[in-house]
């Protein structure tokens, strides 16, 4: 920025006002000169505190239901301190030889307000990007063009937020209607759409809307509101329809709504799903167990040496044992494999040696013993047996079945429970 020269025709009286009313009884030069730190932040801090960006960014943060501060006087305070050291400010004020006046001037015109600048371009990036599209628009479109101040509105130098802006075709008498009334007036015009396929020229953002869509957008609200506007109303207009996202920080004590009183972000967080990573985990680890289990099934006919009519009788042995609804006994199976029962024990202490040499994890256990089930009963076509069993608990009624399944939930826990002790 630079100062408005000698025979410019904009007032600058009004930009000076935040010092001269109340001028530091401090000589910056004195105070630069002697190192005083602590005197020097606080001279810092009288400047920033009467910065209007900073007023107005205040006024809209007590606004706003959130309890996070977002900006503070000290913090800015801090951070145009740090700014100006790391630039070497305070030693080119005193080898430059420039007043007090003109110390103030820099720092509250260039440095304070190229931070703010910088902070509203960090913090809203998008909201920013647009504001300065939506004046450049209106400045070079020759379907637009500036109207005069009304009589009883001072000129201001370098105020382009209070340049009043209207369809060229207008005359230059058209009056002024309320500000307050716009948003009202405008509710008719439709909320732009975001093409997320598009980005920029430097492919680093999306486009949120086109030169020309933008554009027609500000002839719809000039057409809609049909009075000329300062600018700092119209890029509040436009940008209540455009879909500008900007990252909004709330802390976890916040509540959602007015509608959801005494719910806060912390609840939300204590009982959400699981995360994306830990859901794609878990499908690695189910997948692994269920690959164990094939692999498990096919080397029991190892203890058989591969014989297929002894392989199936240990299956069956495994899966009545295991996955049996009825929960038979030892000697229940050696009658339905039609062995004797120290071969099905036998078979049973050689089962449960290979389960205790399966390395699987914990969160892979349940899939290994629902794949166990279900390549059992598709291997030896035990579905008409369940179907035969099923009919008969129906018919009892102190055993109560799910809708839909064939076991209770229950009969899976022996094997889970017995991998779990490895």
């Amino acid at each position: 920025m630079k100062a408005p020269a000698l025979q410019s025709p904009h007032l600058p009286a009004k930009v000076s006002s935040y010092a001269y009313s109340r001028r530091s009884v401090f000589s910056w030069r004195t105070i630069i000169a002697e190192g005083d730190a602590e005197l020097l932040w606080k001279e810092l801090l009288r400047l920033i505190s009467r910065h209007h960006m900073v007023r107005t960014a205040l006024i809209g943060q007590r606004q706003t239901s959130s309890t996070i501060t977002l900006i503070t006087l000290q913090d800015l305070t801090q951070d145009l301190y740090l700014l100006l050291l790391q630039k070497n400010r305070f030693n080119h004020y005193i080898d430059s030889q420039m007043t007090d006046e003109e110390i103030e001037k820099e720092i509250y015109q260039i440095e304070l307000t190229n931070l703010l600048i910088g902070g509203l371009r960090r913090r809203r990036p998008e909201n920013y990007r647009m504001a300065r599209r939506i004046s450049g628009v209106l400045e070079t479109d020759p379907r637009f063009r500036k109207f005069k101040q009304p009589r009883d509105r001072k000129a201001r130098y370098r105020q382009a937020a209070e340049v009043i802006y209207g369809l060229r075709d207008w005359e230059d008498g058209k009056s002024l209607k309320d500000n307050g009334t716009c948003q009202e007036r405008i509710t008719s015009i439709p909320m732009r759409r975001r093409n997320r396929r598009r980005t920029g020229c430097t492919g680093e953002a999306q486009v949120i809307v086109s030169n020309q869509e933008l554009v027609e957008l500000m002839v719809e609200i000039f057409e809609a509101i049909d009075s000329p506007a300062p600018l700092k109303v119209l890029r509040n207009l436009a940008l209540s329809k455009l879909p500008v996202y900007d990252p909004v920080m709330n802390t976890i004590d916040d509540e959602f709504n007015e509608q959801r009183q005494g719910s806060h972000f912390l609840d939300s967080i204590a009982f959400t799903s699981e995360s994306p990573e830990v859901l794609v985990l878990r499908a690695e680890e189910e997948k692994l167990g269920r690959i164990a289990a094939n692999h498990f099934l096919s080397h029991l006919s190892s203890l058989v040496r591969d014989n297929t009519a002894r392989t199936e009788k240990v299956w069956r042995i495994l899966w009545h044992i295991y996955f049996d609804p009825t929960e038979p006994s030892g000697q229940e199976i050696a009658e339905l494999v039609k062995m004797s029962d120290a071969s099905v024990s036998d078979y049973r202490r050689k089962i449960e040696a290979e389960l205790n040499k399966v390395k699987i994890s914990k969160a892979a256990i349940m899939a290994f013993s629902e794949e166990l089930d279900e390549q059992l009963i598709w291997r030896l076509s035990l579905n008409e047996y369940i179907d035969r069993i099923r009919r008969i608990n129906e018919t009892q009624t102190d055993i109560e079945w799910m809708k839909t399944e064939v076991r209770r939930p229950g009969d899976i826990t022996a094997i889970v429970d017995l991998l779990q002790i490895m």
